[in-house]
This record gives C-alpha cells, structure tokens and sequence, in this order.
C-alpha cells in the first residue's frame, strides 16, 4: 500500500489549516531566551550549591562525630536488658569463639 508522496502533498496543501501560525517565531524566540536566562542564572548560582552542599557534608560530619565520641566515652552499662551484657542469652549461645 505505497501512497505517491505528490499526491499526499497534494492533499495536505488542499486541506484547511488547524492552527494558525501567527506569533510562532516569536513564541519559539521567546523560549529560547527564557531558556538561555535559565542557564544563565544556574550557571551564577552554582557556586552557591556546592558551597552548601560543602557546608551540609561538614555539619553532618561534625555532628556524627561528635555522636559517636559520646557514645564511645560514656561507661557501659551492665544490666540484663542492654546490648553489650556478657551475659546476654545471645553471647551464651555462640559458644568459644
């Protein structure tokens, strides 16, 4: 079923238009300098993402740091119910190791 590319021509330049293409150009200019304002402005600011992202990544840091070094240096508790008690049903169970 091979249809002559004249005829499909034909057929579309006797056809009445859905759309008008009034302001199309300049509706697509438009665009594109939006777009190129967009970069424009991500560019610039782009020094200040990656110094927050720096700054966040510190603070996280710091933080779990400073978590962890408290959890180190407090005693450990000995009573049945904690995690590190060496007589844990869990410890007793696995034998000489």
């Amino acid at each position: 079923m091979r249809d002559d590319l004249d005829q499909l021509m034909a057929r579309l330049a006797g056809s009445e238009q859905d759309r008008s293409l009034a302001g199309f150009e300049e509706a697509v200019l438009r665009g594109v300098a939006r777009r190129r304002e967009e970069l424009r402005t991500t560019s610039a600011l782009a020094p200040i993402r990656i110094a927050s992202v720096g700054l966040a990544l510190a603070i996280g840091v710091t933080a779990g740091g400073v978590g962890a070094a408290t959890t180190f240096a407090q005693s450990r508790q000995v009573s049945p119910f904690s995690a590190a008690a060496h007589l844990a049903p869990s410890t007793l169970l696995e034998g000489d190791r």
